[in-house]
């Protein structure tokens, strides 16, 4: 069980670092909807993948980061925890010194109880977990053999050095994906009736495996059966989602030979044949999917309209978004790490907490 422990630890850190960088996130949009950027899809979709990029890479940062403190400031430390016990032991933190010890151990004593079996109900929602993650697996692996049926059904088309064009009665909706050595798009044949439209589907399409976006979004999935149940991971995943549509369609119309007004009026016209067939509350197209429709139909409008005019400012609020962001995960991540040596402070912080429970025992006597 002791190799158990420190695999426990990590888990537990990333899901830690997860939620902050969703809080990071969360904060840099609501900044972000304040300038001109609010409305640069592009912009906020390669800063999200620097976000996730970071969460990866936080290990390395908070090696880094715990690295140049100890240059820069000799003796101190970055540790949360090691920050909360010095102001503990200055008087900023008026509690008993039992609740603060056990407030500063909960991550610990909880991968003790959890590794111990003693507590029936934690041991009860782990085993539940447990099952749901196993059931989530088990429908990413039945929804890739549904998607490799789907290529493997369809007709190839056209084909390139690095993607296959491929067209299938048995779809509705275009959609890119990714195999192990190349990347499929796969078309309604139905299109092919209406050459306009099969032209900005299969610009779409495109613009996301040039974009990356099939890989991101594969591996976004494979972690939903181990981070479901964080919302920090639900909220960064919605958040790809919509920004993956919406940068796509910017990107697609800054391109030559593609006009925006033609592009939207496509996908109004689109959109509108595709209500009066099927269902109207729900627009699960090739261009417009999941989401409240007439939201995520007025979004992308919007992205269009605004596409032109904000090209420009891409690569330098990229990389100030990604510093920014690296900054804030290397502290946090660092902050979060649990120190293992016994530090000055650390042995004035047991021997209070000693002395408290000695005094408890007197009284009690």
């Amino acid at each position: 069980m002791t190799a158990v422990k420190p695999v426990l630890d990590a888990y537990l850190e990333l899901n830690l670092v997860l939620a902050l960088s969703a809080i990071v996130w969360l904060a840099s949009r609501a900044l972000l909807s304040r300038t001109r950027l609010g409305h640069s899809y592009v912009v906020q979709l390669q800063a999200l993948k620097a976000l996730c990029v970071c969460v990866i890479l936080s290990p390395i940062l908070a090696l880094g980061a715990t690295s140049i403190a100890a240059q820069l400031w000799p003796g101190q430390t970055v540790a949360f925890g090691d920050i909360a016990v010095a102001a503990y032991l200055r008087g900023d933190i008026a509690i008993p010194a039992i609740q603060f010890e056990a407030l500063l151990n909960t991550r610990q004593h909880l991968v003790e109880l959890l590794m111990s079996g003693e507590n029936s109900a934690l041991t009860g929602i782990f085993y539940l977990l447990a099952a749901t993650s196993a059931l989530l697996a088990l429908r990413v692996f039945r929804d890739a053999l549904v998607i490799r049926e789907a290529v493997h059904n369809s007709f190839l088309w056209r084909s390139s050095n690095k993607v296959d064009i491929r067209l299938s009665d048995r779809v509705s909706v275009p959609f890119a994906v990714r195999g192990l050595r190349r990347c499929h798009i796969v078309l309604p044949s139905h299109l092919l009736d209406t050459p306009r439209e099969l032209r900005f589907a299969l610009a779409h399409e495109l613009q996301h495996v040039r974009s990356h976006d099939v890989e991101w979004e594969l591996g976004l999935e494979l972690l939903r059966p181990l981070l479901f149940w964080n919302p920090a991971y639900l909220v960064l995943k919605y958040q790809f989602n919509r920004l993956r549509e919406l940068a796509c369609d910017q990107s697609v119309v800054t391109r030559k030979g593609i006009d925006a007004r033609d592009y939207t009026s496509c996908l109004l016209d689109y959109c509108a044949r595709t209500v009066a067939r099927n269902h109207p509350k729900v627009l699960n197209v090739a261009l417009v999917s999941e989401g409240k429709a007439k939201r995520v139909l007025r979004q992308r409008v919007i992205a269009l309209a605004d596409a032109p005019t904000i090209q420009s400012a891409v690569p330098m609020a990229f990389l100030g978004l990604s510093l920014m962001f690296a900054v804030l995960l290397a502290v946090g991540s660092a902050g979060m790490q649990q120190t293992q040596d016994w530090s000055h402070d650390r042995l004035m912080l047991s021997t209070v907490v000693n002395l408290e429970r000695l005094q408890a025992r007197n009284q009690g006597n």
